[in-house]
């Protein structure tokens, strides 16, 4: 497998997050984001191994949810101790989700949606670019971007 930041052939890639952005990156590269994944290759298989899951790949957390989430629970009629109780979570987590000052998992994503009966995730389009070097190698983003130290 090749690091999508430098180039490098690895058996062990990350999938990281940096700036919002998801990349496939090695161990020296990964250091710049969030790890999100573990993926490594033996044998030609692959394996892998999640530290923690977000939203899945074709969604993500729509921009101003906190305010989607507190403006939901009041057109409801509820405290943020009756949300709290209905997910079965603590007072002081939603009121941190509400001001965004957290961002929820994938599985309270799912009980605030089904119990507020809002959409807090977006669809993401992926759009892949077939350009390539002049080489014909994959062109990467230290092709692109100046990194520093």
């Amino acid at each position: 497998m090749e690091c999508e930041i430098c180039g490098e052939k690895a058996k062990r890639i990350f999938v990281v997050e940096i700036e919002g952005v998801r990349v496939r990156a090695c161990e020296k590269c990964s250091k710049s984001g969030n790890i999100l994944t573990i993926i490594e290759e033996k044998n030609e298989e692959r394996k892998e191994k999640k530290l923690y899951r977000e939203m899945t790949d074709e969604y993500l957390l729509v921009e101003n949810y906190g305010k989607i989430i507190s403006e939901a629970r009041k057109k409801a009629g509820l405290s943020i101790r009756e949300i709290a109780e209905k997910i079965g979570e603590k007072e002081s987590l939603v009121k941190k989700i509400e001001k965004e000052e957290i961002r929820p998992s994938e599985e309270l994503v799912n009980k605030l949606e089904r119990i507020l009966k809002v959409n807090l995730r977006e669809k993401i389009k992926e759009e892949r670019e077939s350009r390539k070097k002049e080489t014909g190698k994959k062109l990467r983003i230290a092709d692109v971007v100046i990194i520093r130290d």
